[in-house]
């Protein structure tokens, strides 16, 4: 059985055992094939040359640059000459052999997932059971799991595979994904989570005689770094929109309403309204990226965020009183933990919720609509195409006859 689909492995000083995975891939039905040689040394070229010899296409950095920028140049290539002819990628690593029972499942998730629409990207999902598994691999598992469930609301079995099912309309979105290294498979994962995963099982692959370690020291910083960028900017803004607040606190009550009765709650409220502001619009435009040129969308945003906020300070002070009438105690400690609990609730909901409908977003299922009507038109064409030529060589054959 052929598959339509292309496999990509970036490869960084392969063991030589990986140029004998490339006919069992063919063997399987997996005919196109890009490899891309990432600075790999010189001692490492005949693992290269067999297998080019074996089938698959091999594209060179002339320097290593990282998987983010492999993936990228096969993607490009992917575009240029297989774009909107197959159910599209799946990527797969040189130093884990992924067994080739595993790869045709992805290819048929891949397929289904075109033939239905849905176009989520297929994350195969290792075994973490197996006795093969590293302490860093299953570490790394478990913390990235947390992020993932704890700031996207996500649950993703193996969030760190590198096993990914790619449908063709999605590469270009894969494309738009501004990062780099081994956080670009982060990163692109990220993108996916308002489009969706459909998660595979795999078996656990350990790193294959001949190894090399690619990854740098930095590497694992970078990837989380990027799970937790946007919650690191969501605690800037809110971190500005405190010192505004106390800022105009003093403001007001030191000029504006001094010597008034209810100088103080006037104060309170005016600076409130005005540091909850500054806190939408930099959470809408630096953290969640929310986009919009529809007024009554960008109004219903700011009304919620606002809601959110009147709610999340009410909540404070009703729990913090509660708990000191119970327990007594300082109403101090109550409010820090309180206020760190509603914190993290006030992120997922604005996440999740307030700002889920980014203009950006839509573009691309525009742009996606668009491009799986000119694909079904570029298919037609193709289909009339061949029915001509095989008119055409009858007619020949049979008028030599």
């Amino acid at each position: 059985m052929a598959y339509r689909c292309v496999i990509v492995i970036p490869a960084y000083n392969p063991p030589a055992s990986f140029s004998g995975y490339i006919p069992e891939l063919k063997k399987a039905g997996f005919q196109d094939i890009i490899v891309v040689n990432d600075g790999s040394r010189t001692d490492k070229l005949p693992v290269f040359y067999k297998v080019e010899r074996a089938g698959a296409l091999v594209l060179t950095h002339e320097e290593n640059k990282g998987i983010g920028a492999s993936l990228r140049t096969a993607m490009t290539y992917y575009q240029e000459h297989f774009g909107g002819k197959t159910d599209g990628i799946i990527t797969l690593n040189s130093d884990r052999l992924t067994p080739v029972a595993d790869v045709q499942k992805m290819a048929e998730a891949l397929h289904n997932e075109q033939e239905m629409g849905s176009y989520a990207i297929v994350v195969g999902s290792r075994d973490f059971g197996s006795h093969l598994v590293t302490d860093y691999d299953y570490r790394m598992n478990v913390l990235m799991k947390l992020i993932y469930h704890m700031l996207m609301g996500v649950r993703l079995a193996d969030p760190m595979s590198g096993i990914f099912g790619i449908p063709d309309l999605r590469v270009q979105h894969c494309l738009d994904v501004p990062s780099e290294r081994y956080s670009y498979e982060t990163a692109m994962l990220m993108s996916f989570e308002k489009i969706g995963f459909l998660q595979l099982p795999v078996h656990y692959v350990s790193f294959e005689k001949g190894y090399e370690k690619a990854r740098r020291p930095g590497d694992t910083f970078g990837i989380i770094l990027t799970v937790v960028k946007k919650f690191i900017l969501y605690s800037i803004t809110s971190l500005m929109a405190s010192i505004v607040d106390i800022i105009m606190f003093g403001i007001f009550t030191g000029v504006t309403f001094r010597g008034q009765m209810f100088a103080i709650l006037y104060a309170t409220v005016c600076a409130r309204l005005i540091s909850a502001s500054v806190n939408y619009l930099l959470t809408k435009h630096f953290v969640f990226h929310f986009k919009s040129d529809k007024a009554q969308q960008s109004a219903k945003s700011a009304g919620e965020f606002m809601a959110l906020s009147a709610v999340q300070c009410l909540l404070s002070a009703l729990i913090v009183s509660v708990l000191k009438g119970v327990l007594g105690g300082s109403a101090v400690g109550f409010k820090v933990i309180t206020d760190v609990v509603l914190f993290f609730l006030s992120y997922k909901i604005q996440h999740k919720y307030i700002f889920k409908d980014d203009k950006k977003c839509e573009g691309k299922d525009e742009e996606l609509l668009k491009a799986e009507k000119e694909k079904a038109q570029r298919l037609e064409a193709e289909r009339q195409k061949d029915e001509t030529e095989k008119e055409m060589q009858q007619h020949q054959t049979q008028h030599e006859g």
